[in-house]
This record gives C-alpha cells, sequence and structure tokens, in this order.
C-alpha cells in the first residue's frame, strides 16, 4: 500500500506537469478513489500495529497514532470545511462570502466593513513588507494582514489580495474548527513522539549536536531582508532550516552509504552510524513539514495544497521511513542491502530540491 501511495504521489505530479493544476487536483487530489487510498493505508497499518503488539513500544506507538490523528483531520476537513471569498471596497459592509467551488453565496454570523487598506514598505525601498486591511467586525476593530489572521464564531479571515487603486481588498474566508482542531492535536502529538524517540535513539548529547546547526540556519535565515510579505515570517527560518539540516544528514548518510558499499571492512560500522543518523534527518524532515503546514494554514487558509515541493517531501519522507521497518522487512537487516537503498533514496531527495523547481514548477519553485 505504501508504494501504491509512492506511485501515486509521484504520478499526480507528472500529471499536474502535463495537464494542469486543475485537472491533477480534479482527478487525484480531490478524487475519492485517492482518499480511499489513504483510508485503506490507515486501515492496514492499525492492523500490523495489533498485529506487530507495537502497542508495548510507547513511543513508537505515540508517533503512529499521531499520524492516524492527522489522517482523521484532514479527512474531517476535506468533508466538513468551508472555503470562500469576501471582496471589500473601503466603506463597504458584507455579511456573506463566496464559496471557492460555488456561485452562491453563503452568510456569515457576524458583519464585516472594510475601514482603510495599507500597503506597508521596507524602509528606504518601494517594496512591499505588509498588506494590511483594517475591518470592524460587528463593533469591534480589527487588523487583517499576512501571516495575521483573525478568528470569530470559528471563521477565520484572511488577507489574501487588493484592489490596483488600493481601495478595496479580498479576503479568504475558512471554516474549518473540527479539521483543524484535529489535525493540530496530531501535530503535537508528534512532536512528542518524535523528540521521546530521538531521546531513547540518540540520547541527549546526539539531540544537542543536531539542533546546533539549526540554531545556526535559523539565525542566518531570519536575518535576511527585505522580504515579500508572505515570508516574513518567523516560520520561515523554522521551516527551512529543519528542512535544510535534513537535507544534510541524508546527503552525510548517502555519502557514508556508498562508502560502505565500497569497504566491506567498515560496511557495518558505517550501517550502525547510518540507523542512528536516520531518526534525527526523518524526524527533521518531518518537523520541517509540519512547520511548514501550520505557517500554510496561517497565510493562506490551509495546511496542505499538494504543490509538487509539498508533495516530493512526503515522498522523501515516505521513503526514508521504511527502513525503520527491519522488524518486518528483513531486507533492511543487512548491511549491504541498507547503504544500496540509502545511495537509491537519495533521488527522492535531489528530486524535492532540484527536480521540482527546475521541472515540475509551482508555488516552492524558485527559478
Amino acid at each position: 500500500m505504501l508504494a501504491v501511495i509512492l506511485l501515486t504521489l509521484a504520478a499526480a505530479t507528472a500529471v499536474e506537469k502535463i495537464a494542469g493544476r486543475e485537472v491533477a487536483l480534479a482527478s487525484i487530489y480531490s478524487a475519492w478513489w485517492f482518499v480511499a487510498l489513504w483510508g485503506t493505508l490507515a486501515a492496514v497499518a492499525c492492523s500490523y500495529i495489533i498485529g506487530m503488539a507495537l502497542y508495548r513500544n510507547k513511543p513508537a506507538f505515540l508517533l503512529h497514532a499521531a499520524l492516524a490523528v492527522i489522517l482523521c483531520g484532514a479527512l474531517v476537513t476535506f468533508a466538513t470545511a468551508k472555503r470562500g471569498y469576501i471582496h471589500l471596497r473601503q466603506g463597504e459592509t458584507v455579511r456573506a462570502y463566496t464559496p471557492d467551488k460555488d456561485a452562491t453565496t453563503r452568510s456569515l454570523p457576524f458583519n464585516v466593513k472594510l475601514v482603510l487598506f495599507d500597503i506597508e514598505y521596507h524602509p528606504d525601498t518601494d517594496a512591499p513588507a505588509d498588506f494590511i486591511s483594517f475591518l470592524k467586525i460587528d463593533d469591534e476593530i480589527v487588523r487583517v494582514s499576512m501571516n495575521k489572521i483573525y478568528t470569530r464564531h470559528g471563521y477565520r479571515l484572511y488577507q489574501m489580495d487588493y484592489d490596483p487603486d488600493e481601495m478595496g481588498s479580498t479576503l479568504l474566508v475558512n471554516h474549518d474548527p473540527w479539521g483543524i482542531g484535529l489535525t493540530y492535536a496530531g501535530y503535537g502529538m508528534l512532536a512528542a513522539a518524535m523528540l521521546w524517540l530521538l531521546w531513547r535513539r540518540i540520547g541527549w548529547r546526539g539531540m544537542l549536536w543536531t539542533v546546533l546547526p539549526v540554531a545556526g540556519l535559523w539565525i542566518y535565515i531570519s536575518q535576511l531582508n527585505p522580504m515579500t510579505p508572505v515570508l516574513r515570517s518567523p516560520m520561515l527560518a523554522a521551516h527551512v532550516s529543519v528542512i535544510m539540516a535534513s537535507y544534510a544528514l541524508f546527503l552525510f548518510i548517502t555519502v557514508t552509504a556508498i562508502a560502505g558499499l565500497c569497504s566491506r571492512k567498515r560496511r557495518l560500522q558505517f550501517y550502525r552510524w547510518n540507523m542512528r543518523l536516520l531518526y534525527p534527518a526523518v524526524f527533521l524532515l518531518a518537523a520541517g513539514i509540519f512547520i511548514g503546514a501550520v505557517w500554510a494554514n496561517i497565510s493562506w487558509g490551509r495546511y496542505w495544497g499538494w504543490d509538487a515541493k509539498e508533495t516530493w517531501a512526503l515522498i522523501t519522507l515516505l521513503v526514508y521511513a521504511v527502513p525503520f521497518h527491519r522488524q518486518s522487512l528483513a531486507y533492511f537487516r543487512s548491511p549491504c542491502r541498507f547503504h544500496l537503498y540509502c545511495a537509491i533514496a537519495f533521488a527522492a531527495v535531489a528530486i524535492t530540491f532540484f527536480g521540482v523547481s527546475f521541472l515540475l514548477g509551482g508555488i516552492h519553485s524558485y527559478i
């Protein structure tokens, strides 16, 4: 089932490149069979967890339970979330929004009035630093800007666009209290499980050596300026630094795996090293993906959009998570086969980092 998921995800990014994003969304990502595919994987995983008595290994059980909760949150969002848009001119008041999949307006439980739209600029430049809508929600004056949302009665308002004359603003409306709550609960469980497993596998000293390069990257990225409004978030440094640290670890694992294939004398030693390094590498990538998901939910009103970079990051995560299951997959108990797998698996990192930008495109393409 995991292999089917991986092949489907890879094929979906190719379909998006060839036929367009709307076709990929309609025929794959939003299709009932794609949801059923993930549901089947979850059912098979639950059966495996019970059969292997994984509940005896508390941190591993917590990690898999977290993934199940995240999938449940995604299903609830898919089935019940409401999204739409409000376009306001300065001084205009509305009490409804237009759904993104339907032209019929839907009412809101409050009034929204655009008092003023403003653009902040970086000092001494004409580069925008933020787009801000000052709104009157019933009797309250609030500010909605990039990376700063407003929540009322379970409805979340996001700054999305503005009129050329800067006298009007477009807001995204998102109503998904149950799905977001479940998903964020899963993220919290996942973070706890990963820290627990890291402490057991590499100890506090290993965790410290993992954090140090992440902290250095974090400080460096946070000093970059000027940035576009959507990038002006503390989550940028967190998101990028942990993912870059994970890619560096995957590269090191690949180099030592090739060395292990070439040196029979040190093959077992490299096997032990890489098995330990795999935990921080995979967990840093997972942390980076889920930090990015939270950031996306704050900026765009959705924590997962099936952008090509997101999809291939997920593929990379799943590919490198497979060797953790060596108790049930005898293939990975062989140092030679494990090294061969790690050497080939780095292709997923290369596609995620370079291939998406040069071949597939998307909102995370930087060329």
